[in-house]
This record gives C-alpha cells, structure tokens and sequence, in this order.
C-alpha cells in the first residue's frame, strides 16, 4: 500500500514462499520478530502452517490485521455505505463534511461539490526559505477551485473534472467559522507531545484548513464510535489514513504521495507556494477505494481469501484452535510468549510446547527522520494517542537522525536471544536483507553471531535481485551444516565436545584436535589468514574473478566456523565500556578490507576495482573451471535434454544446481539462456535449436576449410590431434594434412610445450618466421582456451591467434568478456582477434586470398566493406624475423 511502501517496506513475497516451502511442512510454525504487516504469517496460513508476528510498530499491526483476515468486500461496502449515511447534524456524515465546499458551476450555475480550491500561501515572515514559518502559515489568497458537474458532463461533454474561478461567494464561505477551533482542540489529543517539541502537534493540525479539520473529524468519530468487525474498522481506518496526508496542503495531486519530515520537533517540509485544499470527503472515498483494490488483490490470490484464526497465547498455536498470533513488538513481547511455552506452575519446560520451525523475515527497521515523521503522523491520525506513545517520540525533538548499524546490531541480537528458547533443535532463521550493502550484512551476521546463533550462508544480492541479501543462522546447540555424519552417510546428533557439537571449532594447527569457542581469545593474526584462505578456496572453486560482495559472506561464514567472530565480540576492545569503544562492524569489515588489499598480500589481487583473483601460480593451476563456463554448459544441457519447460523451473533448476560460492549471477544466466533458446522458444516452452551432432559437422568442415586457406595461401598447417580423427568427406580431417605437416616438430613454431600446440585446433605457419593459431568454438566457454591452454604458450610478435565463435554465441561472449577482466586481460596480452563462422567461411571461400583481407572481418561488429590501413597485425610469410 502506497502510505507503507517507505514506512514499512515488505520482504519480497516469492522468497518468503520458496523458503516457507523448502523449510517447513504443515501445521509448523512461522515466526516473523520484526514484521512489516503480517506477510510472512499470511504466506505462511496460505500453505497451511501456522503464523507468528511481532510487528514493528502499531501502524503495521493495524496492516497486519488486514492482510491476515481481510474483510469481505461485501460487508466493507455496507460498512463504508453506512458510514456516509451516518447522521450527522441535520444531514449525513457525507452531505455535512461536503458542505462547507459547496459551489457554483461556472457553466451552468447549478450547486455543485468541490473537489478542492487551489490557495496561494503566503508565510507569517513572508520568507519561502523558513518551512518552518511557512507551515505556520495563514491562505491568504483563493485563486481557483476543481469541480465535476454531472449535467454539463452530458449536455455540453468535455472533461468530467473542470477547472474555474472562484467567486465571492466562494471566498466568503472559506471565511466562515465552521468550529475549527473545536476540532483542532479535539484532534490535537490524538497527538503525545515529545519534550522539546510542544508546537509539533499544531504544526501537523496546521497543515489543514478549519473546513477540513472538521470534516476529517467527522469521519473519525463515525470510524472509532461505531460497532463493527475487527477487520472491517481496521480497513476503514487505513482508508482514512490514505486520506489525511493527500488532503493537507503537501498533496501534490491524484497518483502522488505527499513525504512529511520532522526535525528539531518542528515540520521541515517545504509548503509549495499553491496549494491544494482537497475536499476531505473525497480523499477518504479515495482512500477507500486504495484500501477495497488492496483487499480485492489479496482476496484473488492463488490459495484464494483466508481468514486467520488469531490466537490469545503462544500455547493456542497447538493447543487450540489459532492460525496465527500478532502482537506489537516490545522489549518483553518476546519474553512473554517464552514464558507461555512453559507448561504448569513448577516452571517446568514442556517436550509437547509448540516450537518455532522457520523464524522468516527481514532485520530490525532502521528509523530514519522520513519513517520516523510518517509513523508518527499516521499512528496519530488512524490509531490516536496511545498507540503514538509506543514510539521513540524523542527523537522527533532533536535534529535529522540515521540510525547506525551497530543499532540493528544490537536489537537483533536481543531479539533472537529471546527467540532462542521458542526455537525447535532443527529450526532455522533467515533474514532476508533490504539493502545496506556490506554493512547491512554484517550487521545482521554479528547479532546474530552474538545472540548465539551460528552462521549457515551470508550473501549479498545483486543490483536486479528482489533482495538486498540474505542471512541464514542455525539456532543455538543446533547441527551446524554440514554436520557429523557416519560413513553410511546417516546425519549424527551433536555431543557436548564431540563430533558435531556446534560449540567446538577447529583447533589452530593442521594436527590440532577441536576445541571450544572460548578456548582462546581473538587473535588478529589467525583471523587474518583465515580471511586469506577462505578468499583464496572460493576463488579456486569459482575458477574467475569475484567480487568483493560476493567474497565478502564466505569470508563471513569462513571466520564464524573458525570462531574468530564470536571471540571478537567478547573480546575487550569491543567494551561499551571503553572510550573509545570500537564499533564491531567497522572492526570486522575493516580487517577484511586491510587483509584483501594489504602490502602483504601475495596469494590476491584485485584485478579490477572491487574484483579480487588469484595471484600466487601453485593456486591458479589448481582453479576450476571458471563458473560462468559452467553455467553456460549447464544451460545448454537442460534445454536439450530436460524437455520443454517454463522460466519459472528453469531457474529452479539452474538455481540447484550452482550454490554457495558457486552461485551464478542473474545476468550471466539470463544471457546463457538467450544464447541458446531457439527462436521459436517462449516464456511458457523453452527449448534449444543446438544439436551437438550439428555443430561438430560445421566445426568439422571449418577446420577443413582453414586447412585448405593455409596451403593456398602456402603455409604449412597443422590441425590438433584431437580434430584429425574427425570424418570429413571419404576420409579425415588428418588427411587433409601434407606428410611432413603430420610429423612436423611444433615446438619450433612457438615457445611453448609441444603438448600445448598439439591441441590448437588448427595452426599456419612458417617456420621461424610466424604462426596463426585458430580455435573453432561454437560455445562461448572461453577458459579452457584463453587461460589454460593458450596461458602456457609465450606471446610473440610473430604469433597472432584467432578465435572463430559461432554467430550465436556472440552477445553471450560480449557478455562475458565485460564481466571478466582476466579474460580481457589475456585477449589483450596474447594478441587475440575475434571472428565469427560466416565471416570466416565469408573470406575463405573467395578465388583468392589474402591476409589483408581479413581484417574487415575481424571483430564482434565488423565492417566487411571497409577499406583502411592495415594495423599491422599480420606479418608476411615471406618477411625476415
């Protein structure tokens, strides 16, 4: 809903079901400690388990209580109607709130309803720079008012909403004393007073005009005085708080959403210089109508509406009849519900206490003056004094405020110290991040890590993810994964200070036994390797470069199951004591940082900024297969082998296949996937038009026809061992080849290993003189080729090489080249030039050839018809060394 999309953000609702569905089974519990409107319960009660919600504030309890049990859009509409009937004086709520902006069409005089005037302000200082002075403000000028007049509409037609001056009648009516002082004196309790801000609540009241006061006073008296259902007043109130912000002199029109800031206990929005008086009636049927397409969406939603049971105690969860279980968050909410799950008086645990499975949601709300004003303002308004005062009303008094880190921090770790009991032995939590980039993940990794609780996977997301990252923490005494197993392969419970004990760490030396946690106390030096071994192990695994955000939670979960995290939170140098203390995530990200890019690192480099890899020769020759070659060839072979499928389960499937530090990016897999779908594929049926047996007869007839270019162009040509085997017309490729060529000793061709050039796929040369080396590929793995096979063979000024890639391939190679500065690195280092098949066969198949000729071809984006000077890239054969 457009008032809770920067008040109360919530979590992304595909992952919060693909985590609920992975993790859990029906009738366990959910548990959201910080929530944002009771999503993660809904999803939960939606596939059949149980939710629990502390909600972060009494505005998201109040949302909450929609999304859980939605009203019945019948009922909502009687309610709404009886609302507007509602007698009011000597008229209708709707008829009295309406009247004091009662008009005249200026077309065909009839007495119509405004839907608001437009106002020139002018400050009591007169100075536009002063927001302060400007929202204390009086209107001082009436310049015009919008209305619809429903018989001109169909008489005269023309737009519904019509625009027109005002009239003296007009004028004296916006003079005229309608109660205002009442209202504001009545409305002014709504609002607790936080010291050092007395004037804040009729700075807020100043943001309406008397006519308006009174009408949304109006409104609220027939919301909070009447009987109704639980869920249907909690809709009728969130209509109205759509309502309140729009019809203040902030609204900048239909569609826009009006910010409040507060600072210094006064309004420091701008007031613009026109503004709108918004009929407040109107914008409470807007409001409204916000509210009833809300309750439609979640009502017509795949499982279809349903209602939450809510339950009184944490023990109803199993013991009774409840769904679900929502509460505002509080420092002992969650203490409360702890001492709920104790059976009898002796104070006894009970084994049959329900537990918590999956503890799902996003870390502690960091205020910032925006949420902070707009929660204020909105509890207010819709919920009134006392669920106000739940907020940290202070720190509306004081200047601009951002909340640090260390705060989510530290309110994290209390809140999961609390949990801690609730858990079940083999539950889960996970957090899912919104943004904070490095900090925001170690925030959540050291409140976590202090409350006990050891890390299972940290990572941040990238730019197009629908999340900023995620968390995952094993509760405390818990297996940590992968755990102790038997030979058989059976998981093995966890033994006080043996095999899997989640409190024993791994010792410091190579033949050193376990030992506990605490055993020592954090040592900057062991931390310090550690950070260099588990960078280095996730870079050999992913074979390519990786960037700092994607090293950064496998360092996290490196030092956490070394216990080089939790020792550096008990350590002295982190007492709230000291002064200076230490702030522990700048301490921990910081030693992190100096580690990567310190003077003394030798087996790292940072081969683009923010993108590390290897540096020491014995930990590149044991890398894998860069991961982005992996996941190309993975692709392909689920389109030709798994069948027809849709986006959705390719993704799953390519998402199983790759985790960890193997996880792929987005990107990458987007471009592998638009690589090889066929042209006909669509979102609902992917499939390929690759054929393994296909490619190998172009690569096949390729080759022969660069063999065939070399000789006529009277160089010697050599085709690679493997490919000479390979059936071409009534013989092989090999026969292609001249007696002394198949024997030839390819060692003097280039400094490198005869192995190495045995395996080009094909080579023209003269000997001592110079050599072109072509690889025919039709995929777009590059590593094996680029940073294995051709890293061992010396760049010469004589050697220029080639690498033939099919047409389809060649958006996929742009994109890996841009991702990989090692692969750009070496393109550039070993005189690599880039063609693709058509253009090749293009300039192999005319009468006569020449090397010149090649060089329009060249490129991902050639120019074939252009004519230019050579860059000097080919020697002659017949020149001299």
């Amino acid at each position: 809903m457009p008032a809770f999309e920067r008040l109360a953000p919530p979590p992304a609702p595909d992952l919060v079901i693909a985590h609920i569905e992975a993790r859990t089974a029906p009738g366990d519990i959910v548990a959201d400690l910080h929530g944002r409107g009771g999503w993660s319960a809904r999803a939960a009660i939606d596939r059949q388990r149980r939710g629990l919600t502390l909600e972060t504030s009494p505005l998201t309890r109040l949302l909450a209580e929609v999304v859980l049990r939605p009203p019945d859009l019948r009922h909502l509409d009687a309610a709404f109607s009886t609302l507007s009937a509602s007698p009011k004086g000597d008229s209708s709520v709707k008829l009295a709130v309406s009247a004091p902006f009662s008009t005249d069409c200026e077309t065909c005089g009839r007495n119509v309803v405004a839907d608001e005037f437009m106002w020139t302000s002018a400050g009591a200082t007169g100075d536009r720079s002063d927001p302060g002075a400007r929202s204390a403000g009086v209107l001082a000028i009436l310049t015009g008012k919008s209305y619809r007049c429903a018989v001109c509409r169909d008489q005269r037609g023309g737009s519904e909403l019509r625009q027109g001056p005002v009239s003296d009648l007009d004028r004296v009516r916006a003079s005229e004393d309608v109660g205002g002082a009442a209202a504001r004196l009545a409305l002014r309790d709504r609002f607790p007073v936080p010291d050092g801000a007395e004037t804040l609540p009729e700075a807020i009241l100043g943001l309406h005009t008397d006519r308006q006061l009174v009408g949304l006073q109006a409104i609220l008296q027939r919301i909070e005085g009447d009987l109704r259902a639980a869920p249907v007043e909690s809709a009728l109130r969130l209509a109205f708080l759509h309502a309140v912000l729009p019809a203040s002199r902030l609204g900048a029109g239909a569609g826009r959403v009006p910010v409040l800031r507060i600072a210094a206990g006064a309004v420091r929005t701008p007031i613009p210089h026109a503004v709108r008086e918004r009929n407040p009636w109107l914008a409470f049927e807007d409001g409204f109508r916000e509210v009833r397409a809300f309750v439609q969406r979640i009502e017509s939603s795949a499982v279809g509406p349903l209602e939450a049971r809510l339950g009184t105690d944490f023990r109803s969860l199993s013991d009774g009849g409840a769904t679900a279980i929502v509460r505002v968050s509080s420092p002992d909410a969650l203490s409360a519900l702890a001492r709920e799950s104790i059976a009898g008086t002796a104070g006894r645990e009970d084994a049959r206490a329900p537990r918590i499975r999956l503890l799902l949601g996003q870390p502690p709300l960091r205020l910032n003056q925006e949420r902070l004003a707009a929660a204020y303002h909105g509890t207010c308004w819709a919920l009134g004094r006392e669920a106000a005062g739940l907020l940290p009303l202070e720190a509306l008094a004081g200047p601009a405020i951002r909340t640090p880190w260390t705060w989510q921090s530290a309110a994290l770790r209390r809140s999961l110290e609390a949990a801690a009991p609730l858990m079940a032995r083999d539950g889960r939590v996970v957090m899912l991040l919104e943004g904070g980039g490095p900090e925001g993940l170690a925030a959540v990794v050291l409140g976590g890590v202090g409350a006990g609780y050891r890390l299972a996977d940290a990572r941040l997301g990238d730019a197009d993810d629908e999340t900023g990252g995620i968390v995952e923490l094993v509760p405390p005494g818990a297996t940590v994964p992968p755990g102790a197993r038997t030979r058989a392969g059976r998981t093995l419970d966890p033994e006080p200070g043996g095999s899997g004990d989640p409190a024993m760490v791994p010792g410091p030396g190579l033949f050193s036994p376990p030992e506990r946690v605490e055993a020592r106390s954090f040592s900057v030096v062991e931390a310090a390797r550690t950070i260099t071994d588990i960078a280095v192990e996730v870079l050999r695994g992913r074979g390519e470069p990786a960037r700092y955000e994607r090293l950064l939670g496998e360092i996290l979960l490196g030092l956490d199951r070394a216990g080089h995290l939790r020792r550096l939170l008990v350590s002295p140098e982190l007492d709230p004591d000291r002064s200076p203390a230490v702030d522990p995530i700048e301490r921990v990200l910081g030693l992190i940082r100096e580690e990567l890019s310190g003077p003394g690192q030798h087996r790292l480099a940072e081969v683009a900024p923010g993108r590390w890899w290897l540096s020491a020769r014995r930990d590149l020759e044991g890398a894998a297969v860069p991961l982005a070659d992996r996941v190309e060839w993975a692709v392909y072979s689920l389109l030709s082998t798994a069948g027809p499928m849709d986006e959705p389960a390719f993704h799953e499937r390519v998402a199983g296949m790759f985790t960890g530090h193997d996880l792929p990016d987005e990107a990458l897999v987007r471009s592998c996937l638009e690589s090889y779908r066929s042209a006909d594929s669509t979102p609902d049926r992917l499939t390929t038009g690759d054929d393994v047996r296909r490619r190998t007869a172009e690569h096949t007839e390729l080759l022969a026809r660069l063999a065939d270019g070399g000789h006529r162009l009277g160089m010697n040509v050599w085709i690679g061992r493997r490919e000479q085997g390979r059936r071409f017309g009534s013989g092989t490729l090999g026969d292609l080849l001249e007696p002394h060529e198949r024997t030839a000793w390819l060692p003097g061709i280039a400094r490198a290993a005869g192995e190495d050039l045995l395996d080009v796929d094909c080579i023209w040369y003269v000997r001592g003189r110079t050599a072109f080396l072509f690889e025919v590929e039709w995929t777009a793995m590059l590593g094996e080729v680029l940073l294995r096979r051709h890293a061992r063979i010396a760049a010469d000024d004589r050697l220029v090489r080639f690498l033939a890639v099919a047409p389809e391939r060649a958006e996929l190679v742009r994109h890996k080249l841009a991702a990989s500065p090692i692969l750009r690195a070496a393109m550039g280092a070993d005189n690599w030039h880039l063609v693709l098949w058509p253009h090749l066969t293009s300039w192999l198949s005319a009468e006569e050839i020449n090397l010149a000729g090649l060089e329009p071809y060249l490129g991902l984006d050639p120019t074939i018809d252009a004519r230019g000077q050579q860059l000097g890239l080919f020697p002659s054969p017949d020149s001299t060394p």
